[in-house]
């Protein structure tokens, strides 16, 4: 069955499909704010309308538009100063399906044996002791999420007793592609839902109390990034800038490069005064595809690392009543990995799309070390490799990211983090001065052997290949 036509979308049918959804919420214990707001996107996706952001209705964002984070350092100081109003919120709901993991993302290993929580609980002690400083943290979890993460935290305290070190965020129905119903997954319910991506961050901030907790015990200021990516780190320049120049929202952004263009890219809405928005591909139209692509144009993309004023996020629900985001349609299997299991739709939103919500919102733009998520199997290699180290204030930075060598793996074999860890049993190889990696068919890597220059390992026997240790790689390598 296919989304409703437009003069269908007001008949009997579409007010028929939603209390389905309305009901099965309730019954889950949903907000009414949150089922109002997945009223607003299901109506959205069901009218079939195109919502493209076409280029003449936005304008590239000009370099001298926006500020440096590196011409930013006179504002430490009153950064500094605002470090007791300030609190760090990780996004946490993240399983990491992609590849292949079935827990918490964020409990991966991706450096000295150490998870990425484990590099994020240390960043904040080191935090609180070099600035004297309470610095809550709180990990916005999913429902998939929340029990494995608050188990792992059971012995950890925050930096102030009163903040709780765990929220979560809402859940909403899986949508059925056949006949566009909620899905019904017996086998397992919690199949039946899906986090409604991190755009829901600021309902669930209102519903939990947190929104109100927080200005209550004197924090106005938050600095929120993803758990993968370890180099987003506190920076008082940042924080002070918005507490000097009142900036109710705070976009870290990075330059594109090539290997940015397919990614969505910051804009102006309306005209060249206009407000700062995001364009997503979803939202570009066919024609315009060159223009989107085009990195000299639009130079910024959104690294998902944001500072929020907490009171503006306050009048925001004032003055929205709720926060109505860009509408993402996901589609998914049933079952993760499963063919056979019904299609199903997702609808989910972006924490970055409030950026036109606020009046007075900024983007400043970071250099690429505050930007190195892990989101694929080779993301991973890399951040383990010697390419990456982790600093004194535990962060995990690259000396120069337009280094880093480009890494092919055999999808076939290299699909899972299981899969990756059992060919590099002893850790990653030695990458300082790999400019690429390919490598093709079953391979061991023993952690003694070297990268050096373009390597291309080839492996067509059907026997796995265990490289000799201590070798160091260089040009092609093949077995036939």
């Amino acid at each position: 069955m296919s989304k409703l036509s437009k003069d269908q979308f007001d008949s009997d049918k579409f007010h028929t499909l939603y209390k389905m959804y309305a009901d099965k919420m309730a019954q889950d214990g949903a907000p009414d704010i949150v089922i109002n707001t997945f009223k607003e996107h299901f109506a959205h996706f069901l009218s079939n309308e195109e919502s493209y952001l076409t280029e003449d209705r936005i304008c590239p964002v000009l370099p001298d538009d926006i500020p440096s984070m590196d011409d930013l350092q006179k504002y430490g100081d009153s950064g500094r100063a605002a470090l007791h109003k300030t609190a760090i919120i990780k996004l946490n709901g993240g399983l990491g399906t992609s590849m292949g993991l079935e827990g918490p993302k964020s409990f991966l290993p991706v450096k000295e044996g150490r998870t990425f929580l484990d590099l994020i609980l240390k960043q904040m002690e080191l935090l609180r002791i070099e600035h004297d400083a309470s610095l809550p943290l709180l990990l916005m979890n999913s429902f998939w999420t929340d029990k494995a993460t608050r188990e792992r935290l059971a012995n950890e305290r925050n930096g102030d007793p009163n903040i709780p070190m765990t929220f979560v965020q809402h859940r909403y129905p899986r949508i059925r592609k056949d006949d566009l119903t909620p899905l019904s997954w017996e086998q397992t319910p919690e199949l039946e839902w899906n986090p409604p991506g991190h755009g829901d961050i600021f309902t669930a901030l209102l519903t939990s109390g947190l929104l109100r907790l927080l200005l209550l015990h004197g924090y106005r200021y938050v600095f929120v990034s993803n758990s993968d990516n370890l180099g987003a780190i506190f920076n008082a320049d940042l924080l002070g800038y918005m507490v000097k120049e009142n900036v109710p929202f705070l976009m870290e952004v990075c330059q594109r490069t090539v290997q940015d263009r397919k990614g969505g890219h910051l804009a102006r809405l309306g005209g060249i005064d206009g407000l700062l928005g995001l364009r997503e591909v979803a939202q570009c139209a066919p024609e315009d595809m060159d223009c989107f692509q085009d990195i000299d144009k639009y130079s910024f993309f959104n690294t998902n690392s944001i500072w929020l004023d907490l009171k503006a996020v306050e009048q925001a629900f004032l003055h929205y009543r709720q926060f109505s985001l860009q509408l993402i349609v996901n589609p998914k299997r049933a079952v993760p990995g499963d063919p056979n299991s019904p299609e199903v739709f997702q609808l989910e939103t972006a924490m970055g799309a409030a950026l036109s919500l606020f009046k007075g919102a900024q983007a400043v733009v970071v250099p690429r070390s505050r930007f190195s998520p892990v989101k694929t199997i080779s993301d991973l290699m890399l951040t383990m490799s010697d390419c990456f180290e982790v600093t004194e204030c535990n962060s995990v930075v690259c000396a120069d990211w337009r280094k880093l060598p480009k890494i092919n793996l055999d999808p076939t074999v290299y699909s899972t983090v299981e899969s990756f860890f059992s060919r590099f049993p002893d850790g990653v190889p030695s990458m300082g001065n790999c400019t690429q990696l390919t490598v093709r068919g079953d391979v061991v890597f023993p952690r003694e052997v070297i990268l050096d220059g373009t390597v291309e390992v080839v492996n067509k026997s059907r026997q796995q290949l265990i490289l000799p240790p201590g070798k160091n790689l260089s040009g092609k390598f093949a077995v036939a």
